[in-house]
């Protein structure tokens, strides 16, 4: 079991001492403590700085990518005081060289909370639970690809303007069929998501907990919504209306492309086309090379997209491409769309 962070931690830490004491409770909660060996490496150059790192104890040394010494973090002095090196992605590496205990705290959730306490707007805890799972929905959405691409300054306008709303198990939250209002985010509890057959029984497609998220395929499309949320449990959810979900969310994330860039791109085996409509419509207008996944099938035929491969989505208008990228990105692909979609 690893040992709980103390947020008593922070005190001597930059920026971490200049949070709320609320804030401060929440991001302890998410944080954790390395004992790194003699020799380790913490990070490489061009690495991700998913974690802010914070040397307690020991020391480190930053490299270039000759290996020539920048610098050395050790514990106790000034600089250990801050972040090592936490530009993103990595511009140098560390390395152990002396035992050390490292302090690692969530670099999104950290920015988060360093916008919402420097706006003044609000106190974390009117959108935590009041329990011991305060805060990890918030984690956990940070940590999806899809929010750690919107910029920083959208995600807090983002959680200011969510509502909380508070469920008993057996409530529908979304019907199949009815107009798309709310974003949806599982703070606590879990929903199933099924979907309606004619002369059949409701199909059952998957089930959300918390750090889920749901109803954004109706808010990008202008379509009604295509399955059925219900609680299982008891839960909380937060929601963000559709059109601060389409401004603050959806339109940072639309990636949008033209075709001449699009097609540079497919020439040079940089990418593949991945076609989102009815298999009827591609017979239509055929991409040569272009892998047709219709949208309503996308969830379930992620195994046949490489995730190491970049996908430009095309459609008839864009739209279907628009919901495309935004689950494409939730699941980590690099995908762009086709802007206006497929030439006439």
């Amino acid at each position: 079991m690893s040992e709980a962070v103390s947020p008593n931690l922070f005190a001597s830490l930059v920026p971490l001492n200049a949070l709320k004491a609320e804030s401060q409770a929440t991001l302890a909660k998410k944080a954790t403590l390395i004992d790194a060996p003699l020799g380790q490496t913490l990070f490489r150059i061009g690495e991700e700085a998913a974690a802010a790192l914070f040397v307690l104890q020991g020391a480190v040394q930053l490299e270039d990518a000759q290996g020539k010494v920048l610098a050395i973090v050790r514990a106790g002095e000034p600089g250990a005081a801050h972040r090592l090196a936490h530009q993103a992605p990595r511009k140098v590496s560390a390395k152990v060289i002396e035992a050390a205990r490292i302090l690692a705290v969530d670099a999104s959730l950290l920015d988060v909370m360093l916008t919402w306490d420097q706006t003044g707007a609000f106190e974390v805890d009117e959108l935590s639970a009041d329990d011991d799972t305060s805060g990890d929905w918030m984690a956990r959405l940070l940590q999806m690809p899809t929010f750690q691409a919107v910029p920083p300054a959208n995600l807090q306008a983002m959680f200011m303007r969510m509502e909380q709303v508070n469920y008993e198990a057996g409530h529908v939250v979304v019907k199949q069929g009815d107009v798309g209002d709310y974003f949806y985010v599982v703070m606590e509890g879990r929903c199933v998501v099924t979907r309606e057959v004619p002369n059949q029984k409701p199909v059952r497609l998957a089930e959300l907990e918390a750090g889920s998220c749901f109803g954004e395929e109706a808010l990008i499309s202008e379509s009604p919504r295509n399955a059925t949320v219900t609680l299982l449990t008891y839960g909380k959810l937060t929601r963000l209306a559709k059109a601060d979900f389409r401004s603050l969310l959806n339109e940072p994330l639309a990636r949008k492309i033209s075709f001449a860039e699009a097609k540079r791109q497919i020439d040079s085996g940089q990418a593949k086309w991945l076609d989102v409509r009815m298999p009827s419509e591609v017979l239509a207008s055929l991409l040569p090379g272009a892998i047709n996944i219709p949208l309503f099938m996308l969830r379930m035929k992620l195994s046949l997209l490489d995730p190491n491969m970049r996908y430009i989505v095309v459609c008839d208008s864009g739209r279907r491409s628009s919901v495309a990228v935004f689950v494409l990105s939730q699941k980590g692909y690099d995908v762009s769309m086709l802007d206006g979609g497929i030439p006439k």
